[in-house]
């Protein structure tokens, strides 16, 4: 039996923060084969639904997982600065939590460490050196990198620089490298870094059970129901795809937003401001109540601006599958080469452009119901024969069991 210590500190918690249950999902999974999970995280970040649902520094028991919750600042708004500067406090409450023993660990053969958060993850290989354990770093996000081309930070930036050495660090530490990013291998080439590494794409959510809710949105006015769920942030430009909408399909088309992140207020103001009867706003919901949304919906929105320099090692599409995972067609705004497998069928592509936009929403209204639910479907089968837990739990079990058996 072996002992894992997952520290995430965004780590999905089920009714706290759904957004991605990876490792929750992946602990669930271990118990079956004997071992026994722990996941460390935050329950006050930005993604949380509730806040200080839970006491802090306790082991607590959530659906059969042992989860510790570490205490962060709070600040009022959300923005960069207010990002890192929680990532430093839960990071250094974590330390000094561990360190004065205020969090119960006891024996630990595994340390699993995911980013963004390379600062937990410093911590995390600081408690694996203690605790004489095997260090596993995940990448889900290449940072510093993407600060540097989404946000366009200088490379040479003090913050930068110090997020760089300690990822440089880390990931020539570790014992082993797992990225849900299908091109990430690359990326260690290019950094000469020699660490055994292995691809574990995303894992399919099926632990929640549906609740029921009644949906306040006249949505049986329209023809055609599209659904975005995922984050309001800047990066995903929601703004540019309200104002590409083609009006004369405002009758027939509606759109629901379901979401969070730094851009929601002013996309509601948008909204607002230019009177659009056919797109709906709301803020994030738990996957028990999203489900209520996916059954009403003849489509999802999945909106990916491209940024090469960051894209060409890899995507990592959590909102796609569990669309997917849904049963619905996919209107992918981006460049669908990006994904592992290009074999989708259930996809309508469109670039960003106004004018691929309309055509894109032509093409889903002269779609009929028989044709829609059979691209879900397609969605379905595709995602379920290669995210399922059944599947990527081998890969999970196979490096679990390598680095144990291997002596660094």
């Amino acid at each position: 039996m072996k002992n894992i210590l997952f520290i995430n500190h965004f780590a999905g918690v089920p009714g706290i923060n759904e957004r991605s249950l990876r490792h929750f999902i992946l602990s669930k999974n271990s118990i079956s084969n004997g071992d026994k999970s722990t996941i460390i995280t935050s329950q006050n970040h930005y993604q949380s639904l509730k806040k200080d649902y839970y006491s802090h520094n306790n082991t607590i028991d959530i659906d059969g997982i042992n989860f510790i919750f570490i205490k962060e600042r709070s600040y009022k708004n959300v923005n960069l600065l207010t990002k890192f500067l929680k990532m430093i406090s839960f990071s250094k409450n974590l330390f000094f939590a561990f360190l004065f023993r205020k969090i119960k660990l006891d024996r630990v053969d595994i340390v699993y460490a995911s980013s963004p958060d390379l600062f937990s993850s410093f911590v995390a290989y600081y408690i694996a050196k203690r605790k004489k354990a095997k260090f596993i770093l995940e990448i889900r996000d290449i940072w510093p990198l993407s600060q540097i081309v989404i946000h366009k930070f200088s490379p040479k930036h003090p913050v930068i620089l110090l997020m760089r050495s300690i990822e440089l660090f880390l990931l020539k530490k570790s014992d082993h490298i797992i990225s849900t990013l299908n091109n990430y291998k690359l990326y260690l080439d290019e950094n000469n870094i020699k660490t055994e590494y292995t691809f574990v794409p995303q894992v399919v959510n099926n632990t929640f059970i549906k609740e029921k809710i009644s949906i306040n949105i006249p949505y049986t006015n329209f023809e055609k129901v599209g659904i975005y769920a995922g984050s309001v942030g800047s990066l995903y430009r929601i703004e540019n795809f309200i104002n590409s909408f083609p009006v004369h399909l405002k009758d027939k088309i509606c759109i629901i937003i379901i979401g969070d992140g730094d851009r929601w207020k002013e996309i509601k103001r948008l909204i607002d401001k230019k009177n659009l009867p056919n797109f709906f706003i709301t803020n994030s919901q738990p996957r028990s109540i999203l489900q209520n949304y996916y059954e009403i919906a003849d489509f999802a929105i999945s909106i990916h601006p491209v940024e090469a320099e960051l894209h060409k090692y890899g995507f990592s599409p959590l909102k796609i599958i569990d669309y997917m995972n849904a049963k619905l067609p996919i209107l992918f705004v981006g460049d669908s080469s990006l994904f592992d497998d290009n074999s989708l069928k259930g996809l309508i592509e469109s670039e960003f452009d106004e004018k691929a936009l309309l055509e894109s929403f032509i093409s889903i209204l002269e779609l009929s119901k028989e044709e829609m639910i059979d691209m879900g479907n397609d969605n379905y089968n595709f995602v379920n024969d290669n995210n399922s837990i059944y599947v990527i739990k081998y890969n999970i079990e196979a490096i679990f069991e390598s680095i144990s058996n291997h002596e660094k």
